[in-house]
């Protein structure tokens, strides 16, 4: 049995800007939970689980099977250098020991994301230090009263570098657990913003059909939704945003998920540009399986469900990116896929646009803007993409400290951002194309149809005392053209009245109406009479 040993003191950050972390910094309830569960990760844990006491919301926690937190680093962070001065990769270390993956922590802020949840949390660590198990035992309580404003600190410069404390910490000795070992996070202290947005958000009749069952999520929730999650309400918006921005692999090894590769044409599969792309995929899906982790959140195991295309009946197109550079004496290192749907919109629309995962972890989700592609954003069609950039190396120092989002004016930021948009002008170009021809075989079909109704009604109407027939009569104005020697209604398939097919379609319609009409009786006003009921039929047809 250990001695209890307790101490305790204030937290300290290592600057005012990191101290605005415990105001809250992240841009959703997910991004806040990713942070914690990148900790997991770079901690070489295997799983992690995230509980939130559905559907009472009144209770947080994050617990790990990872290497723990040593009792020395809890000290250092919180106490004595202040949170923010840790370098995750010091010595050049890039990966971790265990798993091999690439390490997503820099500065050590991670932990502070639960403080945009709850005012206090306790924190637990088992774990195995020089070959002896140990265990302590840590109560965190946040304030906000020393935390100097943002308006304080534009008008005093001496702000700027002065540490801040942002709160206190207790620690005690506890005996060591090997079922406990790893990091575990957990506060009864939520708040009550937190607790009320969740709770609100579940419906009664949604408690009997959430499944603690991922898939079946998507078929009773995300896909029902269609057009948005955010149709879902924040507590299941958390979950499919969380699954999505983590470094996990996609919901299956089957070949359809992310890219349903049956969807294509036999000669879009002979493309070296499709190989690539999927191979990509393929190869990129092998290693989120390989860095052996999971993610459960309230006992449902996430996965990144994205099923391309989203809409039946659409003409997918794969896309190819790779770039390898030195951009200002630095390497930028990418590949990644666009993925388009002709002629429908991706769905739901948090799937459309481009998503950039630095070191397996999404940023900022799908930018929908395509980093400000302004040439076809404002289009239907943009709404067409999705896609995933994958950076292997460089692009790290424009991540803004919220991890969520890119300084725009970064020379790698914008390598990549100029790569993707001459890219995109090729996808826009083809897409376009494959659009106008789609559109175009439709109208075509449309257009036959008319004209087989409309020579069925007129036929039925002449009842043999005049014949229609299609002919080419180049030396005739006249799109319509009665032969009464003949017995005949020609349509002039050489004249056009207007340039406008269907316009073209409907005036000659309207004529051939009259015609027809004039032909059934010699009656004038049975004769308006059959004109007016022929012209409401045929138009009512063709528009």
């Amino acid at each position: 049995m250990n001695k209890k040993i307790k101490q305790n003191g204030p937290i300290r950050v290592a600057d005012v800007t990191i101290a605005q972390l415990s105001h809250g910094l992240y841009r959703s309830t997910a991004t806040a939970f990713k942070e914690l569960v990148s900790n997991a990760y770079d901690a070489d844990a295997e799983e992690v689980r995230i509980d939130t006491n559905y559907p009472e919301f009144d209770f947080i926690s994050c617990v790990d099977n990872g290497m723990g937190m040593p009792l020395e680093k809890f000290l250092r962070y919180f106490s004595e250098e202040g949170i923010g001065s840790c370098i995750k990769r010091k010595n050049e270390r890039d990966r971790t020991e265990i798993h091999n993956r690439p390490i997503i922590g820099k500065l050590g802020i991670g932990m502070l994301a639960v403080g945009q949840l709850c005012n206090s949390f306790e924190i637990e660590s088992h774990y195995n230090e020089n070959g002896m198990d140990k265990a302590y035992r840590a109560e965190i309580v946040l304030r906000d009263v020393d935390i100097p404003d943002k308006e304080d600190v534009i008008k005093n410069d001496d702000l700027i570098t002065k540490e801040i404390d942002v709160g206190t910490w207790e620690y005690e000795i506890i005996d060591f657990e090997e079922k406990k070992r790893g990091f575990r996070i957990y506060s009864s202290d939520v708040r009550n913003t937190f607790r009320y947005e969740m709770k609100s958000s579940i419906d009664e009749k949604d408690l009997n059909q959430i499944s603690f069952r991922f898939s079946n999520l998507h078929s009773e929730f995300y896909q029902k939704s269609r057009k948005s999650v955010r149709d879902c309400k924040p507590y299941l918006e958390t979950i499919w945003e969380l699954a999505i921005l983590c470094p996990l692999p996609y919901y299956d090894k089957k070949k359809k998920y992310p890219v349903n590769l049956s969807s294509f044409s036999m000669q879009d599969k002979k493309s070296n540009e499709f190989h690539q792309a999927t191979q990509l995929i393929q190869s990129r899906q092998a290693e989120f399986i390989n860095y052996n982790f999971r993610v459960f959140f309230d006992g449902i195991e996430l996965k990144r469900y994205i099923q391309l295309p989203t809409e039946g009946g659409t003409i997918p197109k794969i896309y190819f990116l790779d770039f390898d550079d030195i951009v200002f004496d630095s390497r930028l290192k990418f590949s990644g896929y666009l993925f388009a749907q002709v002629p429908s919109a991706i769905k739901p629309l948090e799937l459309n646009g481009v998503q950039i995962r630095l070191r397996g972890v999404g940023i900022g989700g799908y930018d929908s803007t395509f980093f400000k592609y302004y040439k076809q954003i404002e289009t239907i069609r943009s709404r067409w993409v999705s896609g995933e950039i994958f950076i292997d190396e460089g692009l790290e120092p424009a991540l803004n400290i919220d991890r969520d989002s890119f300084n725009e004016h970064d020379e790698h930021f914008k390598e990549l951002q100029v790569f993707l948009h001459k890219k995109l002008d090729t996808v826009f170009d083809e897409i376009n194309a494959i659009a106008r021809e789609r559109s175009d075989e439709k109208r075509s079909k449309k257009d036959e149809e008319s004209k087989t109704y409309l020579e069925a009604i007129i036929a039925k109407e002449l009842k043999g005392k005049f014949k229609l027939r299609r002919r080419n009569l180049l030396e005739v104005d006249d799109p319509i053209v009665v032969d009464t020697e003949k017995g005949e209604i020609i349509l002039n398939t050489a004249v056009r009245s207007v340039k406008k097919q269907r316009a073209d379609n409907i005036i000659r319609a309207v004529m051939l109406a009259y015609h027809t009409a004039r032909r059934t009786t010699d009656l004038e006003e049975e004769c308006n009479i059959k004109f007016y009921q022929l012209v409401k039929d045929i138009i009512n047809e063709l528009i």
